[in-house]
């Protein structure tokens, strides 16, 4: 019992510890949000919501790229509050653990879709201005409550690097995850046909479950994990 204790006690450690791979899995779980339905199939929406046409490649390229910089800028700056927020309440010990664990678990159920605890919704009719300021503005809003999949992921990261209260790390994890999850927002944004061609497609239903399904499971797991340590 006292090596599986030291085992686990490292494995808490183990993200910022892995460095640039920490980096590279958070850009991956970037680009698997960006990639499941409830994200994926809002995008054309969104970026013709702010002016976009199906027709302007280059205008459609530049209101995507400000929208994913808005995304950007919100969760980087939650990264930035969540290691601040960890850096003050890592003094409540276990009950720090319990609350992120039962947070990741409620989280996990919403990817697994047994209850919907994010609602859907994108916040794309707030904000009332178009063209390229629109854009931005309407990506730092959906940076908040971007779709009721990749939040909860967002959500996890943020609790991960609560319990680790590092600023800077912190900020480079949630960039990673962010430029992850622009990379198809900025393709679909330039090239709309290209959503249309994938979601066509009857691999892309599949995938996008099983994708989903592991990162449940994940997210599951780390609830675990968190509870364990509190307990």
């Amino acid at each position: 019992m006292a090596q599986l204790d030291l085992l686990l006690e490292s494995f808490a450690r183990i993200l910022p510890d892995l460095g640039a791979v920490a980096l590279l899995l958070a850009y991956v779980a970037g680009v698997i949000t960006s990639l499941l339905p409830c994200f994926f199939s809002t995008i054309p929406l969104i970026i013709g919501y702010v002016g976009g046409t199906a027709t302007d490649a280059k205008r459609g390229f530049a209101l995507s790229a400000m929208f994913a910089l808005g995304m950007a800028l919100t969760m980087t700056v939650l990264g930035i509050l969540a290691a601040l927020a960890g850096q003050l309440l890592l003094w409540g010990g276990r009950w720090f653990y319990l609350i992120v664990g039962a947070l990741m678990i409620l989280m996990s159920l919403q990817l697994f879709g047994v209850y919907e605890f994010i609602p859907s919704t994108y916040l794309t009719s707030v904000s009332k201005r178009r063209g390229m300021f629109g854009a931005l503005l309407t990506g730092i809003l959906a940076g908040l409550f971007a779709s009721p999949c990749s939040t909860p992921v967002l959500i996890v990261l943020l609790s991960l690097v609560a319990t680790q209260g590092n600023v800077v790390w912190g900020i480079l994890l949630l960039l990673s995850f962010s430029l992850g999850h622009a990379v198809l927002i900025i393709a679909i944004g330039t090239s709309v046909g290209l959503a249309r061609h994938i979601t066509s497609s009857p691999r892309y239903g599949t995938i996008s479950t099983i994708l989903q399904i592991m990162m449940a499971l994940l997210t599951l797991a780390l609830g675990l994990y968190m509870l364990y340590l509190g307990f």
